[in-house]
């Protein structure tokens, strides 16, 4: 990873061959009417608040290339490689379908794999954040975009610290996020962001599968098999400051990034870029 290199190595086991969440080549869309809203299925879950007030899907072209989330009433954070995949203007959609907006690109980091983006002022509201560290076996869900099929996903955390190169600091989780969920939020219990869904650092044929067939078959059959790596939502928000963009100030109980454990100890997982 870019700006990680130099960072010391960190004891722990080492895993290889990742590949970015993102969807696999045109579409997942074979699933779009086959359920309902990110915002409906999240109903009755922990996720639910956040579905419906700061959740939106971007679209680009009338296709979902992933999710956002709103951390302020100007703002919200996504993957910078779900940029990449739109390759021009996104829309966002909210979780429940009721309203689009236009997305604007504000700033990309160089060291993780993190996306700011600017809405209109109030098109969503912004989501609570989860101000602990994660801890392993901590049950969690994670939302994506509509279009998918399934945008709601349950698991629990595997790895509470590591660091994935070319990606940044966060978690692992045993969770069924399909690749299309990018970008979007994991929640803990209590609805709080704890980070956002970028990579799966073991992902075998389930690329290939999935460009093959148009569907994520792997991830629907594997479900919280599956580990996914969450971007951490602390560091997420230190980096967009580091990058000068001015969001709402997290609460002061907030876990600070210079104290996370990750930087000292835990995992390394090593990203392998396509």
């Amino acid at each position: 990873m870019k700006g990680h290199n130099d960072m010391p190595k960190m004891p722990g086991p080492t895993i290889t061959a990742s590949r970015r969440l993102a969807p696999a080549a045109l579409a997942l869309l074979l699933l779009a009417g086959c359920a309902s809203l990110p915002a409906g299925q999240a109903e009755g879950t922990p996720a639910a608040r956040v579905a419906r007030e700061s959740l939106a899907s971007l679209q680009a072209s009338g296709v979902s290339v992933g999710a956002a989330i709103a951390v302020d009433d100007r703002h919200l954070l996504t993957n910078a490689h779900v940029m990449r995949q739109a390759g021009g203007p996104v829309t966002l959609r909210r979780a429940d379908g009721s309203a689009e907006a236009p997305a604007q690109l504000v700033a990309s980091s160089r060291v993780m794999d993190l996306a700011v983006l600017r809405m209109p002022e109030g098109f969503l509201r912004p989501a609570s954040l989860a101000p602990d560290l994660p801890q392993a076996g901590e049950a969690v869900w994670a939302l994506g975009p509509e279009g998918l099929g399934r945008a709601l996903a349950a698991g629990r955390v595997e790895r509470p610290y590591v660091q994935m190169r070319g990606f940044g600091p966060g978690f692992t989780a045993g969770l069924g996020a399909l690749m299309g969920f990018s970008g979007g939020p994991v929640v803990d219990a209590q609805g709080r962001v704890m980070g956002l869904t970028t990579a799966l650092p073991n992902p075998g044929g389930a690329t290939l599968l999935a460009m093959m067939t148009g569907v994520d078959l792997a991830g629907l059959a594997e479900g919280s098999r599956r580990q996914v790596f969450i971007l951490d939502i602390r560091e997420a928000m230190a980096e967009a400051e580091r990058m000068g963009i001015a969001l709402a100030a997290p609460p002061q109980h907030m876990a600070q990034p210079s104290r996370r454990p990750w930087r000292d100890a835990g995992a390394r997982l090593a990203a392998q870029r396509p």
